[in-house]
C-alpha cells in the first residue's frame, strides 16, 4: 500500500493500522466565512483474519445460512413428493 503520506505498522492487537496525513477543509457553522484548512491525521485499522468479531465469522455465518436454507429445500422437496 502506498504510504507516501503516512505510515503503516502492525499495532497490539495484530492489525495492520495505516496512518495518513491529509487536510481537513472546515467552515464554521451558522458563518459565511472561508473555509480553514486543518491538518489531519487519518488512521485505518484492516483487523486480521483469524481473530474474533471479523469478516472470517461472517463468513462462518454465511456458510451455515446456506447449509440451513438447503436442507430446508431438501426436505420440503421429499414432503412435496410423498404427498
Amino acid at each position: 500500500m502506498d504510504t507516501s503520506k503516512g505510515s503503516e505498522r502492525i499495532n497490539d492487537e495484530g492489525d495492520v493500522e495505516i496512518k495518513v496525513e491529509t487536510v481537513d477543509h472546515r467552515s464554521p457553522a451558522g458563518e459565511k466565512s472561508e473555509p480553514k484548512d486543518e491538518k489531519v491525521e487519518i488512521t485505518h485499522v484492516f483487523p486480521s483474519d483469524d481473530k474474533p468479531g471479523t469478516h472470517k465469522v461472517v463468513g462462518e455465518a454465511v456458510g451455515k445460512v446456506v447449509e440451513n436454507v438447503q436442507s430446508a429445500k431438501e426436505a420440503m422437496s421429499k414432503t412435496q413428493k410423498t404427498e
